[in-house]
């Protein structure tokens, strides 16, 4: 099987990191292997950088945004498989060749996030680590559900029979969940590979993590009312249903919590009871994330634990601003 890649790296204002993200993806190319950047419409250096490490571009012809500029990358390629990596995701020693494995008898594949995180920050490793526990401990199967494209390859003669991504999905949010939806239901299957643990550089304080994280959740929830219902059951995250389970129930529990604490003022016993029982509830789906986030960050993972509470109960009012968006005539 033909396993020559193309891998396309969208940048926008992406100068501080693409000497990082480059250096390593140049290294182990293989002969009839392609690396393009591809510009979206950049107001800094980032054009200035990539020549000067000797780096084919593109000028994304498509929207603003992920989708469009991945998209512009992934209809030039002319190779067997394409390779989509973010300007700031670090691909590890030996992902050529672990890539290669991983292609056989798949239709795409998908890296995962690295245990480790960028700065000092608890939100960064908070947000990392969860992807990271997702990925490796949440799914269970060789097969993934959804994809993430900070580093995901898929078979180029499938990505243009499927049209790409969804450009009228702004930013970069669900455009991959789409994606990947609709290559479940064209029977493709996406493999993951554990051992390429991908390294991001994009360091969060704690407004900006929330801020990440309502507008990824209402996204979710606007791509699950407007989606084709024909096509089975959504992929809302990387996991599947059953695997999301302690979060869908921890989103439920911690208002359980929360609606307790209300209530205690008012009517006393009721209010402990509901308080103590969503509470437990909530905690004892996360056990597992708290243990190995604390085992593998220190305090670091500590002070992360902090952000799982505030994290589940962001989910419900994001969810119900997307429905009144979508009631008013919003669809994306």
């Amino acid at each position: 099987m033909n396993s020559d890649l193309t891998v396309i790296v969208p940048v926008h204002n992406s100068s501080e990191t693409i000497r990082q993200v480059f250096e390593p993806l140049q290294q182990e190319l293989e002969t009839g292997d392609r690396l393009i950047a591809v510009n979206d419409r950049s107001t800094d250096n980032t054009l200035d950088v990539l020549q000067s490490i000797g780096v084919q571009y593109l000028e994304s012809s498509g929207k603003p945004g992920a989708a469009g500029t991945r998209n512009t990358g992934g209809f030039a390629a002319d190779t067997s498989w394409i390779l989509f990596v973010d300007s700031d995701a670090v691909v590890p020693h030996g992902w050529r060749r672990m890539l290669a494995a991983k292609m056989q008898g798949a239709d795409a594949v998908q890296g995962v996030y690295s245990r480790n995180a960028a700065g000092s920050s608890a939100a960064t490793f908070y947000k990392n680590y969860y992807y990271f526990h997702t990925f490796t401990r949440r799914i269970k199967g060789p097969y993934i559900k959804g994809c993430g494209t900070f580093f995901f390859a898929v078979k180029t003669d499938l990505f243009k029979k499927l049209e790409g991504f969804d450009e009228n999905i702004a930013g970069a949010t669900i455009e991959d969940a789409d994606f990947s939806e609709r290559l479940w239901s064209f029977q493709g299957r996406i493999a993951i590979a554990p051992e390429i643990e991908v390294y991001h550089l994009r360091e969060y304080t704690t407004c900006e993590f929330f801020r990440y994280e309502w507008n990824m959740m209402r996204a979710k929830a606007l791509y699950i009312l407007r989606r084709d219902r024909s096509r089975g059951a959504p992929s809302i995250s990387v996991a599947g249903f059953r695997e999301m389970l302690p979060v869908i129930s921890g989103s439920v529990f911690s208002w359980v919590f929360i609606i307790g604490l209300l209530l205690i003022p008012f009517f006393r016993p009721i209010g402990v009871y509901l308080s103590v029982f969503g509470l437990l509830f909530t905690a004892i789906g996360q056990i597992p994330f708290k243990y190995y986030a604390v085992r593998d960050g220190g305090f670091r993972g500590v002070l992360a634990c902090f952000f799982i509470l505030p994290d589940l109960l962001l989910i419900l009012p994001a969810v119900v601003s997307a429905l009144f968006s979508f009631a008013g005539g919003k669809k994306y």
